[in-house]
């Protein structure tokens, strides 16, 4: 590349040179015989100018649309250079011209300036049609293209000689257009996506050229410029050639002849089949490698599926040891990345010099994960091409869709072993909904001087850490209001849940005082947890008989308290610490029970976090504040009233989501 580039920037700037100089005879010696070097110039320009834009413009990114696009500019440029020069030249008629030296040498400056203008638009036009014609270049199309040059020299050198054999020769140029509309399958591509628009391109290019170049010289100027009347055959040919790419796609789509490739449609069709027949991780990414040596610009392949949390699997056409295998893979680990995404590396040469000179396609997706500490995978694929700047966009295409699928059909495998898991997850489930209706507390007893309502929002419809139960004791004066919450989720927290639930009861038989209970509750869960394992709780012990109160809290959120005879709301924080975790003797001197009277319409709040902590879509919390508002606002309302009107409010807060967590709360007021 390096080579073309330097042989294409030498002859174009020779080129230009060579046209600088035409104009610089011309006006100084309008009567010398000039037009060698315009053709020279023109030829260089042509030549030189594919040579570079080859290196300037990768072979991926040249792509008919946008060569039609600049085309189409550099016509219609091409057609106002034409008339404004051609205005300004008629102004001098022959039977008005001047006969000075000076006036015939600024004629000829003006006439040289409208073929130099003419000579660079045709030198464009050509160079544009020798890249659309050379896509996906084989060697017929290059010794077409070469031949063709070479054949449009001669005329030209025969022309400017004045050789008169040399009018023979132009018909064959003309049908030299042929074999160029015959190698133009880009025509193919056009008949399939954007016809009209690309095809609009060509015809505004075919007007102006036949306009520009065959119209307005015979009507605008006196005579034509000798370097136009030697070009004048290859003007011809591009306005041929323009005029069959307009025939072509048309013929095509009546025809209906344009057609998909059909070696990348069978291959695509094999991959999709044996893919289909997959039933491991391996067998998919065996096959997508055997698919992807299979395209014709691909030379060699690494492909690795990659797991934050297992190790990665690779599988590569080259050697442990290869240098470009290694260079592939470090490209990809620098990529690697869950958002998908396709990138072209020019040249591995640039990057390390013992490397070919070709270029590298990388593609990273994600493939979904329905199970497992990570959400996602990522496959990434490494693929070198065969020559330098060896991908177009249909083999980029083509490799990023055998890419995507391959992701799908990993997914599929991942779906169908967690649907052979869901089977068996189903009688797992039906466990823990029957454990969870074991595990539900009894119902609630009814009591005298005491209004009360419960809401329990189960966030895991099976089973959950959040316990709740309302003890009446056998003679009547003293009810337990209970609440606690197991840490962690799902079976571990259920099972926590369920151990001190049997204990709880069981000391409840003995009617402790509640400091007590706590911390026997305390020693018999430190016996049967394991490590970390504890649990959160909340007692308000109501003596009917004394009318007191006593509030103990290990852990558990703080609890609202409405004062009947302040019209207040207060929070009540008395400290504790959560059960099951450390020893009594530490849990007993941090423990500090809250202890009150209770007067009639005294109100208790009690509450899990699964309310304060519940969040919205963008991430906010409910947060203790707003829900001790809220019981500000609804202290006066019935408890069951008071209760729905805050489950309303924080549903309202969290929308189409869920609380997150279990929520439960204890409204109760003491009537007195």
């Amino acid at each position: 590349m390096k080579g073309l580039r330097s042989k294409g920037i030498l002859i174009t700037t020779f080129s230009v040179f060579f046209l600088l100089l035409y104009l610089w005879i011309r006006y100084f010696s309008p009567r010398f015989p000039s037009s060698f070097l315009g053709i020279c110039a023109f030829l260089g320009l042509w030549a030189g100018g594919y040579l570079w834009l080859q290196e300037l413009i990768p072979r991926r990114y040249r792509l008919p649309a946008r060569f039609l696009r600049w085309n189409a500019l550099v016509a219609v440029l091409g057609l106002t250079h034409v008339l404004l020069w051609g205005v300004i030249l008629g102004l001098f008629k022959p039977e008005a011209a001047p006969t000075t030296p000076a006036a015939e040498r600024l004629i000829s400056l003006l006439t040289a300036i409208l073929d130099g203008g003419i000579l660079l638009q045709a030198a464009v036009h050509f160079i544009l049609a020798s890249h659309l014609i050379s896509t996906r270049p084989t060697p017929q199309k290059r010794w077409s293209l070469i031949g063709f040059f070479a054949l449009a020299a001669l005329i030209l050198f025969l022309q400017a000689g004045r050789v008169p054999f040399s009018s023979y020769l132009t018909p064959v140029l003309w049908i030299g257009t042929f074999p160029l509309l015959y190698y133009s399958q880009w025509l193919q591509d056009i008949t399939q996506k954007s016809l009209w628009e690309n095809l609009l391109l060509i015809i505004a290019a075919f007007v102006a050229l036949f306009i520009g170049w065959e119209v307005f010289p015979s009507l605008l100027l006196p005579e034509v410029g000798p370097l136009y009347e030697v070009l004048y055959p290859i003007l011809l040919t591009g306005i041929f050639l323009h005029g069959g790419w307009v025939i072509v796609p048309l013929l095509l789509r009546v025809a209906r002849i344009a057609a998909p490739e059909e070696g990348s449609l069978e291959l695509l069709t094999d991959f999709l089949a044996q893919q289909q027949r997959a039933t491991t991780t391996q067998e998919v990414l065996q096959t997508a490698q055997q698919a992807f040596l299979q395209v014709p610009a691909v030379g060699g392949v690494v492909i690795e599926l990659r797991t934050p949390l297992e190790k990665s699997l690779r599988f590569s056409s080259y050697a442990t040891d290869s240098a470009i295998g290694q260079e592939l893979l470090a490209l990809l680990h620098a990529k690697s990345g869950g958002d998908p995404s396709a990138e072209v590396v020019v040249s591995l040469q640039k990057r390390r010099k013992d490397l070919p000179d070709h270029s590298a396609l990388l593609v990273v997706r994600p493939v979904s994960l329905l199970q497992g500490a990570a959400l996602y995978r990522t496959l990434s694929v490494a693929i070198e091409s065969r020559e330098p700047d060896g991908f177009e966009e249909k083999d980029i295409t083509l490799l990023s869709t055998l890419v995507e699928q391959t992701a799908l059909f990993l997914e599929s495998i991942e779906r169908r072993s967690y649907q052979e898991q869901l089977l068996t997850a189903r009688k797992e489930a039906d466990f823990l909904r029957e454990t969870r209706e074991a595990l539900l507390p009894p119902p609630p007893p009814i009591l005298n001087k005491v209004d009360f309502h419960i809401l329990f929002e189960q966030y895991d419809k099976t089973i959950g850490g959040d316990y709740y139960q309302i003890h009446e004791y056998p003679q009547g004066n003293i009810v337990d209001f209970w609440l606690s919450d197991c840490a962690g989720s799902g079976i571990a927290a259920a099972y926590q849940m369920a151990q001190a639930r049997g204990a709880l009861n069981t000391l409840w038989l003995r009617q402790l005082p509640p400091e007590t209970l706590l911390l026997e509750l305390n020693d018999a869960l430190k016996r049967v947890f394991y490590k970390n394992n504890f649990i959160a709780a909340t007692l308000l012990r109501f003596d009917l008989e004394r009318k007191e109160y006593t509030l103990l809290r290990a852990g558990t959120p703080e609890v609202f308290y409405w004062n009947p005879f302040t019209q207040t709301a207060e929070i009540l924080r008395p400290s504790g610490i959560v059960l099951g975790n450390a020893s009594s003797s530490i849990i007993n001197r941090i423990l500090v029970p809250e202890r009150g009277k209770l007067l009639p319409g005294s109100l208790f709040m009690l509450f899990s976090d699964g309310f304060t902590e519940a969040s919205n879509a963008q991430g906010e919390m409910f947060s203790t504040e707003t829900l001790f508002s809220l019981f500000q606002r609804y202290a006066a309302l019935p408890v069951e009233e008071m209760a729905l009107r805050i489950l309303e409010a924080v549903r309202h807060f969290v929308g189409d989501t869920s609380l997150g967590d279990d929520g439960t709360l204890l409204v109760i007021r003491y009537t007195g």
